[in-house]
Formats: C-alpha cells, structure tokens, sequence
C-alpha cells in the first residue's frame, strides 16, 4: 500500500530506480519485524545508497529508518541497539544534506519526534505488560490461598473421619453390619481425599510467591481443640501425645499474626505424627522460647518398614509448614531414623531483616 501510494502521497519520482530503491526499502518493515537487526542493517544500506546517489530516489528510504526505532522501541526491544540506528541515521542526513546544518534540521524534526513517540508506545506497553503480570501473580496468590485452607480443613477433616472409622472396625471385627455400613463410607471417602490431593499438588504446582499462601482466610482452631483431638485419636490405638511448653505461646513478644502462624505449623505437625504413631506409643511436643527466638520439638515413634499412607495424606503439610517457618525468618529440620520421626523449627522472635536468625546454636538444646 505504501508502495502503490507513495507517487501521490510522499512524491517519489515515477522512475525504476526510484521505485525499486523504495520497494526495498519497504522491505525492511517485514524483516525488521522478523529479524530486527538485519532489517536495521538493511534499512540502513538503502537509506545510504539513497542519500549518495546522484538520482532523487525519493524521501522514503531516508526516512524509513526512523519509523523503525519506533516499532523497535515500542515493541521493548535493547535501546543500545535501536539508538545506534538512529545515530547511523543521523550521519545518513547529514551526508544526505548539502550543509550539515540542514541535516540536523532533518534530524530535529523527523527523527527526535519519531524517538518520543517509539519511547511513549514502549512505556505504556511496559506498564500494560506490569499491570497484566500482577493480575496473573494475584490470581496465582488467590489459588494458592485456596489449597492451603483446602488442606487444612477439607482434607484434614476427610483424613480423621478416615482413621476414625478404620478405628471402629478395628475395636469390632466381628460386627458383620457395622463393618460392612463402614466400609460404603471409608471406600468413597478414601477416593475422594485421593482425587481431592492430586487437584491440590497440581495447584500448588503453579508458579507464585510461595509465601503468600500462608495468609490465611479464617483463623485456625485453638491449639488445646487441636491437641485434645489428637490425643482421642491416638487413645484409640492406646497411643499418647505429651506436650511441654505450649503455653510459652502466650508470651507478649509474640505478635498475634505469628501466634496464628504457629499455631497452625503446630498443629499440622502434631496432626502428621499422629498419622504415623504406632499403639501403644508416645509422641511428644516440646516448645521452648527465650527473649530471641521459638523452638518446637515434635517427635514420634514410628514402626520399622512402615509404607507411607498417601491416602489420608495430602503430601503438602510439611511443605507448607516449612513455607510458613521459612516466611518467619525460621528454618525446620527433619529427622527420620528406622524407629523415630523427629521435626524441629526454630523462628525469631525479633527477626532482623537482612540476618538469618541464630537456630543452629539452640536448635541443639531442645533436641538433647
């Protein structure tokens, strides 16, 4: 189009070079596109030939160069290389012109113009792409969000409601109806944590900052409820839980948002080494707490050999846990010999931004 109206429009002489320096010219706006620098390089060769001939070739193959410093620029492509081709067009006019004050006056007045509008397109399609970028990042948070609170009660609840009817055919095998009126509810329930899991490990696969599914829509339970229910469930294979410290939780150097945040890291574990705690077994749970930093020690017993259950887990508890000790300034070791699953987390109390909080040095205390 550009080609067919350029004799009326831009004045380009009706001759065949004329013409053809302009088709070629032209030709550099689709591989320019395709191949930016050599369509800058070419551009550039034409606009030279055309500036040294002794024929007037037209205004075309002079000027082209500087509509594509607008393209490049608009399209966010390196500066260092797009200013380069307008300098190069610059010496094209000025070779081109009969004084070199005439070729500055060309450059003034389509080249700087031409470089305002290349830098105003880039700047708004810069913050058209930020703009999109932080509505897919708060997309991802909000569907992040959605699986740590699907995980901490949906599957959480279906995984107890599991145990406890495996529990009750366990104490009453020879029930024939209870046994049968429970197996219709574990079978269904069972496939039901499985395909709710996979849903959430594929969720929780996207990209994110991680640190933000720790907020948390509705506050957790109390930890004493929490605690209460894990003791009932492990009474039922003559097992125990015993803790130590859990009112150190009350200290007025813990703020009420991180108090939330243990609570629920303590409960996820505590709720975990209740799934692999054998009868007639003890686990423990012990906080400490100084003026700096928060230890908890939660540690059970485990059978030797024992398979991990994936049904009634979702595989992403620990994960999480670490995201939300991690999101303290803490850090979380786990041990797992044959016969004992040890997890300890240490945060700080004054996190100093910038300095990783000292859990090496007391990480051993609680552990002896």
């Amino acid at each position: 189009m550009l080609l067919s109206t350029s004799p009326v429009t831009i004045g380009v002489p009706l001759t065949p070079s004329a013409l053809l320096v302009t088709a070629m010219s032209l030709a550099c706006l689709p591989l320019a596109s395709r191949l930016p620098a050599a369509g800058a390089a070419a551009s550039l060769a034409v606009a030279w030939f055309a500036a040294n001939s002794p024929y007037d070739l037209g205004g075309i193959a002079l000027l082209l160069p500087w509509g594509l410093c607008i393209m490049l620029l608009g399209r966010g492509l390196r500066r260092d290389m797009i200013y380069v081709l307008a300098f190069a067009t610059t010496l094209v006019h000025l070779s081109a012109a009969s004084t070199w004050y005439l070729g500055l006056i060309q450059t003034a007045t389509f080249g700087v113009p031409c470089v305002v509008i290349g830098e105003v397109v880039r700047h708004h399609r810069l913050q058209a792409d930020t703009a999109e970028q932080e509505r897919r990042h708060k997309l991802d948070q909000q569907r992040r969000l959605v699986v740590s609170e699907l995980h901490d009660t949906v599957v959480r609840d279906l995984s107890h409601a599991v145990m406890i009817a495996e529990q009750a055919r366990l104490a009453d095998p020879h029930n024939t109806h209870l046994n049968q009126q429970l197996a219709a509810i574990i079978t269904p329930v069972r496939t039901a944590v499985e395909q709710l899991r996979r849903s959430l490990k594929a969720m929780s696969a996207a990209e994110g900052d991680d640190s933000l599914l720790l907020l948390a829509a509705s506050p957790p339970p109390p930890l004493t409820d929490t605690i209460h229910t894990v003791q009932e469930t492990l009474a039922h294979r003559d097992a125990h839980l015993t803790t130590h410290g859990t009112d150190l939780l009350d200290n007025p150097n813990i703020g009420p948002g991180v108090r939330q945040q243990l609570v629920r890291i303590i409960a996820e574990l505590i709720n975990n080494s209740a799934k692999y705690t054998p009868p007639s077994s003890t686990a423990t749970l012990t906080i400490e707490t100084d003026n700096d930093t928060l230890e908890c020690m939660c540690t059970n017993p485990i059978a030797p050999n024992q398979p991990t259950n994936t049904t009634t887990s979702s595989q992403l508890g620990l994960t999480q846990a670490q995201q939300r000790i991690e999101s303290l300034g803490g850090s979380l070791h786990i041990t797992h010999t044959l016969d004992r699953w040890t997890t300890i987390f240490t945060i700080p109390l004054h996190p100093t931004p910038g300095t990783a909080p000292p859990a090496e040095a007391h990480r051993h205390s609680i552990a002896q």
